[in-house]
């Protein structure tokens, strides 16, 4: 995968002209990365919010090859701009448009920060652009917490299903399935907290713990987001939902809970992909393929509010 220092001049590509009443929608290069920047009509220099998506190959719009349709952050990107906030997603390294050189047992979190930190850098540059914050979903929670220690001019953050610590949180899923497995899978999670490599991985714990992933497991595990989230003096508001299979209310307490005048809001029936969902688990996951599906009302009047706030707007 490849470094990006330098930052890109932006190559902005119409996506179409916009109808009334909708965003203005560009696709661009951000400081290397393909973007899309969402930007509500008539605001002006809008206060702008960098968004960033979760683990694996999950794309600029929360979609992923892994089967996920839901396209999420770009529903999410919409409802920001009828509340007057701008929003920049994009694709990282290795993900959908962004080529990478490097292998995957050369990657660690620094790699994700270093590239958010370009890409909030280039965007903060831009003359047509108000206060940036920084919003993550789940594992990119993690990285704008990294990067807000990095970044001191970020106005705020928004956590949306962020893990209080991922081995935590990982410990938590492993613990409540059942089979022959769980205790080994147990095991290799606890060697690699402790900093070890783990070569006699079974076949079918492969996909979560095969040895070119483990330096950026390793990585990952070493980071503490509520001790981060207790140093940061910035705004934050942390976003849970109830109906999350993948992050607790022990992860949303702990963070919502790290420090002093921390904004929170929890969503009962909203789950990873920031649909409403009921308690069946079959239709809980199927949600996760369903395009468009409409995010929970006031889920964007939650995160414009804060970032209006933020950036003291009326």
């Amino acid at each position: 995968m490849r470094r990006l220092g330098a930052l890109c001049i932006a190559v902005a590509v119409m996506t179409g002209p916009a109808r009334a009443g909708e965003p203005l929608r560009e696709n661009m290069s951000a400081a290397g990365f393909p973007a899309t920047l969402t930007i509500p009509v008539g605001e002006g220099a809008a206060p702008t919010v960098l968004v960033i998506a979760g683990s694996g190959p999950t794309d600029r719009d929360g979609n992923s090859i892994l089967g996920i349709k839901a396209g999420y952050l770009a529903l999410l990107a919409d409802d920001l701009a009828a509340g007057g906030v701008a929003t920049l997603r994009y694709d990282k390294r290795g993900v959908a448009g962004s080529k990478s050189a490097e292998r995957e047992d050369e990657f660690t979190i620094d790699s994700f920060v270093d590239d958010a930190a370009d890409v909030f850098d280039w965007l903060a540059a831009r003359p047509d652009i108000g206060p940036v914050m920084v919003l993550g979903h789940s594992e990119g929670g993690m990285i704008a917490l990294e990067l807000a220690k990095r970044r001191p001019s970020i106005a705020g953050l928004v956590l949306v299903a962020t893990p209080r610590r991922l081995a935590d949180t990982l410990r938590d899923q492993l613990a409540a399935t059942s089979g022959p497995l769980r205790a080994t899978a147990l095991e290799i999670l606890a060697r690699l907290e402790a900093g070890d490599d783990v070569a006699d991985v079974p076949v079918p714990l492969l996909a979560l713990f095969r040895p070119s992933i483990q330096p950026y497991l390793r990585s990952l595990f070493a980071l503490a987001p509520a001790s981060a989230l207790a140093e940061l003096p910035l705004p934050v508001l942390v976003i849970g939902g109830g109906a999350d299979l993948q992050v607790s209310r022990a992860d949303f307490d702990a963070l919502s809970t790290a420090r002093e005048n921390v904004e929170s809001r929890w969503f009962a029936r909203m789950n990873h992909v920031l649909v409403d969902a009921g308690p069946d688990f079959a239709g809980n996951v199927a949600t996760y393929a369903e395009p468009a599906r409409a995010l929970p009302n006031e889920l964007a009047d939650v995160i414009s509010g804060f970032v209006l706030r933020a950036a003291n707007r009326p």
